[in-house]
């Protein structure tokens, strides 16, 4: 499977990066992070080149990271600038590729991609995490042991909180009261894809319990997905009929960083614009999202990634549903934005790039 190198991945919180070095697999390449002296991020290629060692397992000093195995040290553009050992030489083969980073909206963002097309101005704003003023929150960290397109679907169809997510992040149809009802709507527009979903005259969620004392209404549910895996979702619940706006808030980040073609990083927060000082109901928000996520998404969609077997989705001749819109655009357009991708950088003679473009066609 190929992926989608020009596009900002999440890599971590800013919050939870000290000043040590962080390794992370990314693509299927191994990165390390570190911060410099004067607090900015730097991310290159994060194995050693001369005997493989994790640089992660490395100490940072004065900028530059020094590999824990045997010393060599390498500034924040892959740059080997010193070598311990004989007469010091430095070969040509020492260097790293290094990549952009960029910190925003209270998260770490490496470009996998061409350096000239990384523009900052495509990741997605959001002020939940870094604003502690206005909003309490928290975020958190999951490894999902499937492929990241699984975990799109499942976060652009909500319609499953209404089964899996009953007692955490749903609502039981059990719990619908009178004239209940979902409304859907899809759009898009570049890669930026909207999956909203209305649930009118309904009962607050476990997790939307916690703060707000309305008893019904219409809670609010809007996805976005800033292609190629990161997902904002605000949603808001409010008196019946009343703008969205009027209500309680909940935003959340969900921030999908694929790690090989069957696992993924998976960054996520959460946070509430009411009761701000009360930290237990911050604790039960978070126990109530980490079980929703751990025991009742992760093993569904693991499940799903091992009936799978690495078969390309649309192969296995999939029942497409109304609510399916967002999915399969998200699928079929992310498909395109990688057959691009790859056309752009096979050459006439580049043989095996040109074997890639035709596989994925």
């Amino acid at each position: 499977m190929n992926f989608l190198h020009n596009s900002w991945y999440c890599v971590g919180w800013s919050l939870n990066h000290g000043d040590g070095p962080v390794g992370i697999k990314l693509l299927n390449r191994e990165l390390v992070l570190f911060r410099r002296s004067d607090g900015t991020i730097a991310c290159i290629d994060g194995i050693c080149p001369h005997r493989f060692a994790p640089l992660s397992r490395g100490e940072v000093c004065n900028d530059v990271i020094q590999c824990g195995y045997h010393g060599l040290e390498f500034d924040g553009e892959g740059r080997c600038v010193r070598n311990p050992h004989g007469s010091g030489t430095i070969a040509p083969n020492a260097h790293l590729n290094s990549y952009p980073v960029v910190e925003k909206s209270g998260a770490i963002w490496v470009w996998m991609g061409g350096k000239g097309a990384a523009d900052p101005a495509e990741i997605p704003e959001f002020d939940f995490v870094h604003d502690r003023k206005n909003w309490a929150g928290a975020t958190g960290y999951l490894k999902i042991d499937a492929n990241y397109q699984l975990l799109i679907d499942n976060l652009l169809d909500l319609t499953h909180a209404t089964y899996i997510h009953a007692n955490t992040v749903g609502v039981g149809t059990d719990k619908w009261e009178g004239e209940t009802r979902i409304d859907y709507d899809f759009s898009a527009s570049g890669k930026v894809i909207n999956s909203d979903y209305i649930w009118r005259n309904s009962p607050p969620t476990p997790l939307l319990r916690e703060f707000s004392e309305r008893s019904a209404g219409d809670i609010h549910v809007p996805m976005r997905l800033y292609l190629a895996s990161s997902l904002i979702l605000n949603i808001a619940m409010c008196d019946r009929g009343a703008p969205p706006e009027t209500g309680d808030q909940m935003p959340s980040a969900h921030l999908l960083a694929p790690e090989t073609e069957n696992t993924t990083h998976y960054f996520y927060a959460i946070a509430r614009d009411d009761k701000l000082d009360d930290a237990e109901i911050t604790a039960r928000m978070i126990k109530l999202v980490e079980q929703a996520f751990v025991d009742e998404d992760a093993p569904m969609i693991e499940d799903i990634a091992e009936i799978m077997d690495n078969r390309e989705f649309f192969a296995m001749r999939p029942l497409i549903l109304e609510t399916d819109k967002a999915a399969i655009h998200a699928r079929r357009t992310l498909a395109k934005l990688i057959r691009n991708e790859l056309d752009n950088t096979a050459s006439p003679t580049d043989g095996a790039a040109q074997k890639k473009v035709e596989e994925s066609a």
